[in-house]
């Protein structure tokens, strides 16, 4: 997901950091990406030549193997008590699964990133029986 953090300036007394702006020239915005960070899935025990966790047989010729990195503890903002105060902003689901949802993220490891810092993508999927586990397809050389 990327975000645009705006509105930094004299009149808000806050000041964008040289090293985020871009252009150089920008001091009212900032666009960054929040990423989820990965871990090896415990089931790849193989890595391949760049260190990916190779995915265990049959899907182990082309595809690597991850899950969601956590937090050793929950994350103070996703807090029970700070989602109870901000259910209403969410629509399409009952009171209970949005704190499920909420749950389930807490000890997520997330990050904001500059985008010009990112030189990869991932093809991925997750697997349907278990939406903490990614699957990256990889590239193969076919020679002809």
């Amino acid at each position: 997901m990327f975000v645009r953090i705006s509105n930094f300036g004299d009149n808000s007394g806050v000041q964008l950091p040289t090293q985020l702006r871009n252009p150089k020239t920008n001091r009212s915005s900032v666009v960054l990406a929040l990423i989820r960070w990965l871990s090896p899935h415990p089931n790849a025990v193989l890595r391949d030549a760049e260190r990916r966790p190779v995915c265990p047989p049959p899907f182990d010729i082309n595809h690597a193997l991850w899950k969601y990195s956590v937090l050793p503890c929950q994350r103070e903002s996703l807090q029970r008590s700070n989602v109870n105060r901000h259910l209403s902003m969410f629509q399409g689901c009952t009171d209970a699964e949005k704190r499920q949802h909420a749950d389930s993220l807490s000890r997520a490891r997330h990050d904001l990133i500059q985008v010009e810092t990112i030189d990869k993508f991932m093809n991925c999927t997750t697997i349907s029986n278990d939406p903490d586990t990614i699957m990256e397809s990889l590239t193969i050389p076919f020679s002809v």
